[in-house]
């Protein structure tokens, strides 16, 4: 059915689609039901403390006997200055929501995710098939994914990022394009200089490394599918096109927002989490860029706002959310898992068929 099996077999799954992490929207179901329909489901787990991950993992067994993947935050982003403070505005404006929503005193930074060793023991231990970086990796977090059978997967913004990860060991390289929704994998140098679209990064990654490579960025229907394939991708990474089932564990006001946004209401902004990353614009992004301040570095920025993003989950109000999604957003489908997965098997099926007897 697929003419280039270099992922599918290294991963041993049946089609080209692997569904993005995604942390804090993925859950063992849409991972289980992801692989069930035999692409590769994933579990954004850099959030999720190591016994609760543990049980996770176990939970996706429970739904699937197929292979899946677990996505973790390089260890190197939960080094910060535990004394790092808010500058004046935005101790200031975040003073201001708190009194505004009567959420009490505004929280001081602290850690958010891992720990990413003993997170990474538990993948070893629990024998988790694919392991997956993002925002780099060493050696030696590949070698203990390895020892442990997994095969291992890391996002690269670059050309060059790609060929550091390669070197490193990787299994296969996710080229990660600007539109992608989501936290940028960039790990080397200023984001600014690597929001690289997806149709140029590609074929350089391609021809750089020795890998496999998988597309990611913007892939939202089989017309990205194909044509990612056609430029020498032997996968594609879907997260936005996800994000429409009822599956994910998406708040109501998110997915109403997902539902009517266009490509240019999404941003890639620190304001969120000191961290280039790509999400739908709302009050809170565009009041803290206003402030035209100093941000505090990830992941201190995004703690201290962690009150607040929790105080509009529970109200489910969408100005102080962090509404991820990609730049294909538009091309979003609200259907089930299995659903949306059998119609980009097939779909791609007919589109390559035209295609070649054109």
């Amino acid at each position: 059915m697929w003419n280039d099996r270099k992922v599918l077999d290294l991963l041993g799954i049946e089609h080209p689609i692997i569904q993005a992490p995604m942390a804090g929207a993925t859950n063992a179901q849409v991972v289980a039901a992801v692989s069930n329909a035999g692409g590769l489901g994933s579990l954004g787990a850099a959030g999720v403390a190591p016994a609760k991950l543990r049980e996770t993992v176990a939970e996706i067994r429970g739904g699937t006997e197929r292979g899946f993947n677990v996505n973790l935050f390089a260890a190197h982003t939960e080094e910060f200055d535990r004394d790092a403070r808010p500058a004046p505005r935005l101790a200031a404006k975040l003073a201001e929501y708190h009194d505004e929503f009567d959420l009490g005193d505004v929280p001081v930074p602290g850690p958010m995710f891992g720990p990413f060793d003993e997170q990474l023991e538990v993948l070893a231990e629990e024998k988790v098939p694919v392991i997956s970086f993002h925002f780099g990796t060493d050696a030696a977090a590949v070698e203990k994914a390895h020892l442990a059978g997994a095969k291992v997967l890391c996002s690269a913004t670059t050309v060059a990022e790609a060929k550091t990860l390669e070197q490193a060991g990787v299994d296969v390289v996710i080229a990660q394009g600007s539109e992608a929704g989501g936290h940028r994998g960039t790990f080397t140098i200023d984001y600014e200089k690597a929001l690289v679209g997806t149709m140029a990064l590609v074929p350089q990654v391609v021809d750089a490394v020795k890998v496999p490579v998988i597309a990611a960025g913007g892939i939202m229907d089989v017309r990205g599918i194909v044509a990612c394939l056609a430029l020498g991708t032997s996968a594609v990474q879907m997260g936005t096109a996800f994000l429409g089932c009822p599956e994910m564990s998406v708040l109501a006001a998110w997915r109403e927002s997902l539902l009517r946004a266009r490509a240019e209401d999404t941003t890639v902004t620190k304001a969120l989490s000191g961290r280039p990353a790509r999400g739908i614009r709302n009050r809170y992004i565009e009041e803290v860029e206003a402030l035209d301040e100093t941000l505090l570095p990830y992941p201190a920025q995004y703690s201290v706002s962690r009150d607040l993003r929790k105080s509009g989950a529970e109200r489910d109000d969408p100005d102080f959310m962090s509404m991820w999604a990609g730049q294909g957003v538009q091309l979003i489908r609200s259907m089930p898992v299995a659903e949306l997965m059998q119609d980009l098997v097939n779909e791609s099926q007919a589109l390559i068929g035209r295609l070649a007897n054109r």
